[in-house]
């Protein structure tokens, strides 16, 4: 094959140095290239998809989350249900799942609920259970679902601070101390499933000590540590102290290209990669509330601010906007990088 490729290279009159180098790049592209055969099959999937998210986005994203893969994490995902207008529900302990729901309403915008089985520190053994007991019928009250589950102390609170049991039409609080009685009646010591034959008198008796119930802000951030995203509100929601205002816009980067700007984003995706020249660069994905935008921090850069990319969640970025090479679209060359600043009070 060289020699073909050398051969008619020749018979068009070009230079020994650049075949050289063409073929050099040609049998470097052979490590990663795929036959046409593929790329067909690549092309009618992507084209399926393509059609799927324009007609189906709730079905198509729910999908997307559920069976996971690819480069990008669920937060990911996440923003661009909310980019596409797709409302995200809480998790239900009588729809758990496993598989992400789209849910449609006449009249209402399309609705993604988050499966219960998601919730993190849910074992298998209650996971199991939960899907067992769905079959006889369903939970009617979290004392109910306590009873038939015996599900750990972890487990119930990992439950209760998702919203799991908030389909029940009671606030968090008293969901919290009817479950404190049922473990007091049923769990504990007890062998499961053994409740006391004679309660004591003040079994039912609420503590006087009062709980409050979560504010939004408490409600997303127990979303983002156990789903690793938000489901009651926007991501950007859990940073309600930056000048979100005071940068440029993500959506508006494309009316500065070649020139630098200021940014603000959250980091929603990072990796690290070694240049030619062995040094370590890296590559992020950040967004803000009006879009996302890829990222790159070379070797010069990331030797000083390297450290601050790690060290907080959303950054201050001043960086150079940079055409792609066929101009459908742009990137961020970053030069620093700090936290961000703060609104005044």
């Amino acid at each position: 094959i060289e020699t073909e490729f050398v051969d008619a290279a020749r018979a068009r009159g070009h230079s020994e140095s650049l075949i050289t180098e063409v073929w050099e790049l040609v049998t470097g592209f052979n490590g990663y290239a795929f036959c046409r055969a593929h790329s067909t099959a690549y092309g009618v999937e992507a084209y399926q998809s393509a059609w799927l998210k324009l007609n189906f986005p709730a079905e198509f994203m729910a999908s997307v989350l559920t069976h996971g893969k690819g480069f990008y994490s669920p937060l990911a995902y996440i923003l661009e249900c909310h980019r596409l207008g797709i409302r995200i529900s809480p998790p239900w302990i009588n729809a758990p799942g496993p598989a992400f729901q789209a849910i449609r309403q006449p009249g209402d915008p399309p609705l993604i609920r988050i499966p219960a089985l998601r919730v993190k520190h849910l074992g298998e053994i209650t996971s199991q259970r939960i899907l067992s007991e769905l079959q006889r019928n369903h939970f009617s009250s979290l004392q109910d679902f306590y009873l038939r589950t015996q599900a750990s102390q972890e487990e119930m609170e990992s439950l209760l601070r998702s919203g799991a049991f908030d389909g029940f039409g009671k606030p968090r609080t008293t969901l919290f101390w009817e479950w404190q009685q049922a473990r007091r009646a049923f769990g504990g010591d007890l062998e499961p499933g053994q409740g006391w034959l004679l309660p004591p008198p003040d079994l039912d008796k609420l503590p006087e000590a009062t709980l409050s119930e979560p504010s939004h802000l408490q409600r997303l951030e127990w979303e983002m540590d156990l789903f690793g995203f938000t489901a009651s509100g926007h991501p950007l929601e859990l940073y309600p102290a930056i000048a979100w205002n005071t940068y440029c816009p993500i959506h508006r980067l494309g009316e500065f290209l070649g020139e630098e700007v200021v940014v603000c984003g959250l980091v929603i995706e990072q990796r690290t990669h070694h240049q030619v020249t062995g040094e370590l660069m890296k590559f992020m994905t950040i967004c803000d509330w009006t879009g996302i935008v890829e990222t790159e921090l070379f070797a010069d850069s990331y030797r000083s601010y390297g450290q601050e990319t790690s060290r907080h969640k959303v950054l201050e970025l001043h960086a150079r906007v940079e055409s792609f090479d066929n101009h459908c679209g742009h990137t961020l060359r970053i030069l620093k990088a700090r936290r961000p600043r703060e609104q005044m009070s």
